[in-house]
């Protein structure tokens, strides 16, 4: 990031303080106090817990630039307080104004289910060819997708941002932000329904995306979802399809099956290349990933060999997916979160993965789906009842709702659990010799308990190669 203070004070006031001759340049930009250090900028934030403009003094003896604050702050004399009306809208400003500085060319990834992961997948691929800046993790909303854009030099050659929405204003708040080159709309599904309403509504906000391309820039979409679809051909015409399901759009990619090593077999179809591929990684879901990743590397003029490249040593982000073996059982862990479209992938990917196995769930509740809670809950329960698994564990007030669903009379094989020791005892009669064990569910479930729990109960290997 190249930013001086100057500049900064020009973008959120339009009148500097800082007189030309004593510019300074802007080290970072900080929201947490504790991390301020020398030449750094203090952006004060405020929620229902906290309030930043309490620590902008501690910001301040720790080395802080200035401070950028939506009230006056009588107590800081030492360095420029640069007043606005409100911070968050700040930090979107200054991120939209380095992101028109950049060269870059800017990637912007959204949908319902698996942006990390595509995200990861685009900048693992463009970095075989190209520098590339992304997002730290899952900093997707418009606090953490300006943090991202400060952390990057400018002087990449890409930068790949995910966008992160749960009500119908975010998109147009963050694609503001993001003016993007490539706009990538991954998939839709029952999410966020508390803000966005509805499928139509989830639909609707994420194509909006495609209101803030560049006049030059490119749409691509995810043809398999018509709603979706609709939305997007609505805003931009020429919109470049990919699907894993349909051959005849322009980037295709269909899961051809699992490996015993938890990797998959694929077909992959873009131009220049349409060839069968081993990746390391399994399921239908992940076939659309791959699509969408093809289409974007091909949009920024990459040889189709760079996907095959890039994707061969693709490591999956913490917590979606990761497979840690053990010695009779292979325990998935994609406790990052759940919906209803991300938690019946995993399902569906687990149960091929175990083929004649028994295939053990332990599920958590699907979180910020208003008043299609419990009937998405109940849907849950009829869709595991297809799945014919050996056990399913679950944890949440809607578990009786999954139970009416599953048509368990709440015997085994569906358990409502409270906690990991109370699974552990059940698990423990169930005496399976092995198989594969998938725990899943919203943030709010915190199911890393129970990921935990069951690594050391079954020996599973975890990242870094130790026995948990």
């Amino acid at each position: 990031m190249k930013l001086t203070l100057r500049e900064m004070e020009t973008c959120l006031t339009g009148a500097p303080e800082t007189p030309q001759g004593v510019d300074r340049p802007v080290a970072a930009v900080r929201t947490d106090s504790r991390s301020v250090g020398r030449g750094e900028v203090f952006v004060c934030l405020s929620g229902e817990r906290f309030d930043g403009h309490e620590f902008a003094s501690q910001a301040v003896a720790q080395g802080a630039l200035a401070v950028v604050a939506a009230r006056p702050l009588p107590e800081i004399t030492k360095v420029p307080v640069i007043v606005v009306r409100d911070t968050v809208a700040a930090l979107g400003r200054l991120g939209r104004f380095l992101r028109d500085r950049t060269r870059a060319k800017v990637v912007a990834v959204t949908g319902t289910a698996g942006k990390t992961t595509v995200k990861e997948m685009i900048a693992r691929v463009a970095g075989t060819r190209l520098s590339v800046a992304k997002n730290f993790k899952n900093f997707n909303n418009q606090i953490g997708l300006p943090l991202s854009i400060f952390a990057a030099s400018g002087e990449e050659d890409v930068w790949v941002l995910e966008a992160g929405i749960s009500k119908p204003h975010d998109m147009a708040e963050l694609g503001f932000i993001l003016a993007p080159d490539l706009a990538v709309i991954q998939n839709i599904g029952p999410a966020h329904l508390e803000g966005l309403g509805s499928l139509e509504g989830v639909a609707r906000a994420k194509a909006s995306l495609l209101r803030h391309l560049k006049p030059e820039g490119a749409a691509l979409v995810n043809r398999d979802y018509p709603l979706l679809w609709n939305e997007a051909l609505a805003l931009r015409p020429d919109a470049v399809a990919f699907s894993a399901t349909d051959a005849s759009a322009a980037h295709f990619c269909a899961f051809l099956g699992p490996e015993p090593d938890a990797t998959g077999r694929f077909r992959l179809k873009t131009p220049g290349l349409d060839r069968e591929l081993v990746l390391p990684f399994c399921g239908a879901h992940f076939a659309e990933n791959v699509a969408a990743t093809a289409a974007v590397a091909h949009h920024l003029g990459l040889p189709p060999e760079a996907v095959v490249e890039g994707l061969s040593g693709f490591t999956r982000p913490d917590q979606r997916f990761c497979c840690l073996p053990g010695a009779a059982w292979t325990l998935i862990d994609d406790t990052y979160n759940a919906n209803p479209l991300s938690m019946t992938r995993a399902i569906e990917t687990a149960r091929s993965m175990a083929g004649d196995r028994p295939l053990v769930l332990v599920l958590g509740a699907m979180g910020e789906l208003g008043p299609e809670a419990a009937e998405a809950h109940e849907e849950l329960g009829r869709f595991l009842r297809g799945v014919a698994p050996a056990r399913v564990f679950f944890q949440g007030g809607f578990a009786r709702d999954v139970a009416r669903g599953f048509g368990s009379n709440g015997s085994a094989p569906l358990t409502a659990v409270d906690d990991p020791d109370q699974m552990l005892n059940a698990w423990r009669q169930m005496g399976l010799p092995g198989g594969v064990a998938l725990v899943k569910g919203s943030r709010s479930a915190r199911m890393e308990q129970y990921v935990a729990a069951l690594a050391r109960e079954l020996g599973c290997s975890v990242p870094g190669g130790k026995t948990a």
